[in-house]
């Protein structure tokens, strides 16, 4: 097993200068996921976290997925055009939130291509070097993507601003990332604790699944979201009383996942 938490990082580089204050840069972190999941590391398996704001370089884009918009001058390399980016929520994000502008000025090409060298490409090589060792030891291996996500949703979400959410939103690409049982294990581990768990909606996963699966060699992929409601006061971004009990709940996932890859082993 492998773990990576992308989005829980606080630490604000020194090269970053945004036009907003710190609250606002971190309003759209997963604050505490890396807390929420440390029980991983006592089932053998690593677990993996950025330090950077998700804002300031979101490591769960494409490195080609540049707003275009947030950029002086012509960007020389191709881009994917995706509908985060068109949201303002791409590889690095022009708003800090709602329609917040991050920077009041735009970035130039050498400061996005910094954050590329020196950010999105030492995490995707750790992540990838640590599943390929584990893939290596054991032939297979099993990814768990942890994020956090409001409540509601948003003016920058794929769901209406509005739309309440579910406890658990597993995301397997529609199907394409992970075996169905591996998905189904993780959904109904969640389910029986008395958790509302919905796959793929509006959370399907992005480049960190999309990128390192492969099923049919073995290599599963899976995203969870775990709404911020449960565990946290989203207007503060003080842990809230049911800290406790979801970090719990998380750990015995942990083992479920740990006994689930040990069963696929001998079989």
């Amino acid at each position: 097993m492998v773990y990576d938490s992308p989005h829980s990082g606080l630490d604000l580089p020194r090269d970053f200068h945004p036009a907003v204050d710190q609250e606002m840069v971190l309003k759209a972190s997963d604050s505490y996921v890396d807390e929420l999941f440390a029980h991983a590391p006592h089932t053998g398996a690593p677990l993996l976290r950025a330090l950077f704001p998700r804002s300031f370089l979101d490591v769960n884009r494409a490195e080609n997925d540049v707003d275009l918009a947030m950029i002086e001058g012509h960007w020389p390399y191709p881009v994917a055009g995706s509908s985060a980016a068109q949201r303002g929520m791409g590889l690095a994000w022009r708003f800090a939130w709602g329609d917040t502008l991050m920077h009041d000025r735009l970035l130039t090409v050498a400061e996005m291509q910094n954050r590329i060298d020196q950010y999105w490409t030492p995490y995707h090589n750790r992540l990838k070097a640590l599943l390929d060792q584990t893939y290596q030891a054991f032939g297979r291996v099993y990814h768990i993507n942890c994020h956090s996500m409001p409540a509601f949703g948003h003016a920058l979400s794929p769901d209406p601003a509005g739309t309440r959410r579910p406890d658990f939103v597993i995301g397997d690409f529609d199907g394409q990332s992970a075996e169905r049982s591996f998905v189904d294990m993780i959904k109904t581990s969640l389910s029986d604790m008395g958790y509302d768990v919905v796959l793929n909606k509006p959370f399907r996963g992005a480049e960190l699944i999309r990128r390192y699966c492969d099923p049919a060699r073995g290599r599963h992929s899976v995203q969870i979201e775990v709404n911020r409601a449960l565990y946290m006061d989203e207007a503060t971004r003080a842990k809230s009383a049911g800290f406790a009990r979801i970090q719990s709940d998380l750990a015995k996932l942990s083992e479920n996942v740990e006994g689930y890859a040990a069963s696929a082993l001998k079989g």
